[in-house]
């Protein structure tokens, strides 16, 4: 079947909007501490363990999600997400918060992974020409996902229960993922370009010291970001005093800037370059967690910051594979992009642990020194990239 690229682009965005209802984990945290009195603590490693498992299927399973094809892989992240999905709402029914880590966390996380890199992997092939726009819109729709989910949460719970939200969820994602992994299809220049491509190793690519600073700087980016996604509701709540309505509010809009930002920044780099667009949102997010303690009593403020904050936390996901790709190649940079997507399962760990290290809100000044060193990083790769060329 002859496929068009524009629905093909519209395929891999409805994949991603399923899979980005992640993003909006800080909505289930109340439910499920008021319900079955897990612990916020406890019920956050859910969701570290998705994003983990989300990283490494990204890195040790995309080789064979371009093996067998977008349908094929795109079905695998379908299979996966919805059974875990449909697990987690009876870990719930339960009461079994080892049965919701298995589920929510690791099938899921798998399904994450596949979803996350399918679309990636495919669209960016028709659409040469514009790699970091076209990565940019893909990688968008992930962030928006967590925009719908956070309306759809709240409302499911009071309708039919916390279990009964995690079923629905999962039946109505496994349903439009599946569509859309129907429709996925690679160009056919990409399919003869994929099978004369020459893989890399992985020590070639661990031990290369571009690979090194790739990894650190999605990894040190990540790390402030995530750790208010994964509190978002809650940091809006008790930092700035939000009724349950407004923290919803806030989830969304959170959502809404983490997929403009990162449709803003990828279009920039297609014109200034992947490696100055990098340091221009790293050093803005510099400032902007530098200043929340000082306005952590201003609600607005604090909003406004959190939002540029994310834009440019979303930006690193979008930026990244047109930067892996003008430093390794077209037929090697979706093997080297799996592999630093590890960072993602890192941060997932780190970023809310760090949060977690006190309840002052000065622990924002942490995340500020972490991206300075992302700023010394990035320096170092530019002179990698001028040694390498």
């Amino acid at each position: 079947m002859k496929r068009n690229k524009y629905l093909i682009v519209l395929a891999g965005m409805i994949m991603q909007l399923s899979i980005g209802s992640i993003y909006a984990y800080s909505k289930w945290i109340e439910p499920l501490s008021v319900s079955l009195h897990w612990d916020a603590h406890d019920t956050k490693t859910g969701f570290s363990l998705a994003i983990c498992f989300l990283g490494l299927t990204a890195a040790f399973m995309g080789k064979l999600a371009q093996k067998i094809g977008p349908t094929k892989a795109g079905l695998l992240a379908t299979a996966f997400l919805t059974i875990g999905l449909l697990g987690s709402a009876l870990a719930v029914k339960m009461g079994n918060i080892y049965l919701f880590y298995l589920t929510f966390g690791i099938l899921q996380g798998i399904g994450l992974g596949f979803g996350y890199v399918v679309p990636v992997y495919t669209v960016v092939k028709w659409f040469p020409d514009k790699p970091g726009l076209a990565s940019g819109i893909i990688i968008m729709s992930f962030a928006l996902g967590s925009l719908l989910a956070s309306f759809l949460i709240g409302p499911l719970i009071t309708a039919m229960g916390l279990s009964g939200a995690f079923a629905t969820l999962g039946i109505g994602y496994g349903i439009c993922m599946l569509l859309s992994a129907l429709y996925l299809a690679n160009p056919k220049i990409a399919s003869v370009n994929q099978n004369t491509q020459v893989d890399l190793t992985p020590k070639e690519i661990l031990t290369d010291k571009r690979f090194i600073a790739l990894w650190l700087l999605l990894f040190l980016n990540v790390c402030g970001g995530i750790a208010i996604i994964s509190k978002a509701a809650i940091l809006g709540q008790e930092v700035v005093g939000m009724s349950a309505a407004q923290a919803t509010m806030f989830v969304a809009i959170i959502g809404l800037f983490n997929g403009l930002g990162r449709l803003f920044w990828s279009s920039i780099s297609d014109k200034i370059g992947c490696w100055t667009t990098f340091m221009l949102f790293i050093g803005i997010n510099v400032v902007c967690f530098a200043l929340i303690p000082s306005f952590s009593t201003h609600s607005i403020s604090f909003q406004i910051l959190t939002y540029i904050i994310i834009a440019g936390y979303g930006a690193g996901f979008a930026t990244m594979p047109s930067f892996v790709k003008s430093i390794y190649g077209a037929d090697k940079y979706g093997q080297v992009l799996g592999y630093i997507l590890t960072a993602w399962s890192a941060a997932a760990f780190a970023g809310p642990l760090l949060l977690g290290l006190s309840t002052e809100i000065t622990i924002f000044y942490l995340f500020a020194l972490l991206l300075i060193i992302a700023l010394l990083v990035g320096i170092w790769l530019k002179g990698l990239m001028v040694k390498y060329l």
